[in-house]
């Protein structure tokens, strides 16, 4: 639920109404609700004016809320008015943090080729509510002096005993088979991930084969770019296609990431999307091989 939203639709239609001529970029942002309670949704608006000749996106589900988290988002269609373009999104998030007072301000990105340009909205504050109240310092607690009987009758040294049995015999059995131990279940935990990967990144291809949708897609990008990162301990969830590609182990990611941009952030659909994942696949499973390689070389 969108709490507010529907006071939002009015502020939205306002800065439309205002700013409907104006040619220069505009873009602007803020907290609908003026608190928060931890945990609580609460959403941010974020609103842009342009000329219609450029191209705009807002930030995604794999941009770093912090010290938010996001939940959902609420995408309005791009509307052109005399050469000016509008777009706006809403995004419901939360905070699980206790700062008395809270900020956010989001980026909308303008892209142009491979190059791109952000500008921020204005930084926007929220307030946290408390509900627990202040403890005084002439608060007292109450004690119980009621004494309890307990068992005082305890073979500490036959626990000492078998303690120490166990960890001389784990001892024993780590410096013998220590290393092909802890490499099978390495490769145990690599194997049971990968299936599980890439199981459910076939479910996608197929849903994508017959229902190319950006929001399907963009779905199936974050949970390629957290598995990747997880394999190759490296930041894809934080970084863009353009820092992906500066990687020289992510060069064949260029046209298929490109393409999937396309269709998420541009909005324009491609019925062949599902062959972009199949590549992205290939990938991923050429980048399992090799991991699987070092563990067995004990790297």
């Amino acid at each position: 639920m969108l709490g507010g939203r529907g006071r939002f639709l009015i502020i939205l239609f306002l800065i439309f109404s205002i700013k409907g001529s104006a040619q220069e970029i505009q873009v602007n942002g803020g907290f609908v609700e003026d608190s928060l309670l931890i945990g609580q949704d609460v959403n941010f608006w974020i609103t842009s004016t342009y000329p219609s000749d450029l191209e705009m996106v807002f930030p995604d589900s794999n941009y770093n809320f912090s010290p938010f988290e996001f939940s959902s988002k609420t995408f309005f269609p791009t509307k052109s008015v005399g050469g000016s373009a509008f777009d706006s999104t809403i995004y419901t998030i939360q905070s699980y943090e206790i700062d008395l007072v809270q900020y956010l301000s989001l980026p909308a990105i303008i892209l142009d080729g491979l190059d791109s340009a952000v500008i921020q909205t204005p930084l926007d504050s929220i307030l946290l509510k408390e509900l627990a109240p202040m403890v005084s310092d002439t608060t007292k607690l109450i004690a119980n002096t009621n004494y309890e009987v307990v068992n005082r009758f305890f073979n500490y040294p036959l626990l000492y005993i078998i303690l120490g049995s166990l960890a001389f015999i784990t001892l024993v059995l780590l410096l013998i088979f220590g290393k092909r131990i802890i490499r099978f279940f390495k490769l145990r935990k690599l194997r049971k991930e990968y299936e599980n990967f890439s199981d459910q990144l076939s479910g996608y291809i197929n849903n994508l084969k017959s229902n190319p949708e950006s929001d399907l897609a963009e779905k199936a990008l974050f949970f390629w770019k957290r598995y990747q990162e997880r394999l190759d301990k490296f930041p894809f969830t934080k970084l863009t296609t353009k820092e992906i590609l500066a990687e020289s182990f992510a060069k064949e990611l260029e046209k298929p990431l490109h393409s999937i941009d396309r269709l998420v952030y541009g909005k324009r659909d491609t019925e062949t999307i599902f062959q972009d994942f199949q590549q992205i696949e290939d990938f991923t499973q050429y980048r399992y091989n090799k991991k699987v390689e070092e563990i067995r070389d004990g790297k």
